[in-house]
């Protein structure tokens, strides 16, 4: 699902129906938050890792074969600067809460052929629901303990590109998802988030998501910036690294 709303002008009333169409769907694109400047200044910076990378270093790994950049805001300010982006920070307080806490930041660059493909959801099932229950309630608002804000840093508008997909409203199953080619959850199937370089979206780790294979012959870069609520943050010291 998108906000067709462009950033310069995001009001606080688009914030707010974003957080709702998240707490429903699990996934709602926004375009137009980074500038053309800011994106490739991030893919720089990160082909500069991957090209030459560090087999020692705790900021490099692979995950399906993709190349994954992590605990990304400790490589300079090019990426911290973005845990503090002021669009970031105001969505990540309308899903939260008021002072939600940094918790993050990875970047995963795809070449042809590369992708975290299996369908998941991130860490833990949270709410796991038993076999005679089918869902959550559609009138609950499902809780998010912390969530991550996917980055588009390069065109991902195409099937064959290998976009993020996620099967909407999932996180009310209270189940894992199976691997089958027609996953669906309640008649609906898996939706691709089609975006341009500069567009955000928001991923809620409960969905039932994963990467599409990148068929294409260009490098995908998504760039994953996460919140918390303070009190999670503490609690459990996480750091986890979102896929």
């Amino acid at each position: 699902m998108t906000i067709h709303q462009g950033v310069p002008c995001i009001s606080a009333s688009d914030i707010a129906a974003i957080a709702a169409l998240f707490a429903q769907e699990g996934c709602v694109r926004v375009p137009q938050v980074l500038t053309a400047e800011q994106v490739d200044a991030l893919c720089a910076a990160t082909d500069a890792h991957a090209l030459n990378p560090d087999p020692n270093s705790r900021h490099t790994s692979y995950a399906g074969n993709a190349f994954v950049l992590r605990q990304c805001e400790e490589l300079g300010p090019v990426f911290a600067d973005m845990a503090t982006h002021p669009t970031l920070v105001a969505i990540a307080e309308a899903v939260l809460g008021p002072s939600p806490a940094f918790n993050a930041m990875n970047v995963i660059r795809n070449g042809p052929g590369q992708a975290i493909s299996n369908w998941h959801v991130d860490d833990v099932l949270e709410f796991p629901l038993p076999a005679d229950v089918p869902r959550f309630d559609a009138r609950i608002r499902m809780p998010v303990f912390w969530f991550t804000i996917q980055v588009a840093l390069s065109d991902i508008d195409r099937l064959e590109h290998g976009p993020t997909q996620y099967v909407p409203a999932s996180h009310y199953s209270g189940r894992r998802p199976g691997q089958s080619s027609d996953l669906m959850f309640e008649g609906r199937g898996p939706e691709a988030v089609l975006c341009k370089a500069g567009d955000i979206y928001l991923t809620n780790h409960q969905t039932w998501h994963r990467g599409a294979p990148n068929l294409s012959d260009r490098v995908r870069y998504v760039m994953q910036v996460q919140y918390a609520q303070r009190w999670a943050d503490r609690r459990f010291g996480a750091r986890h690294k979102p896929m």
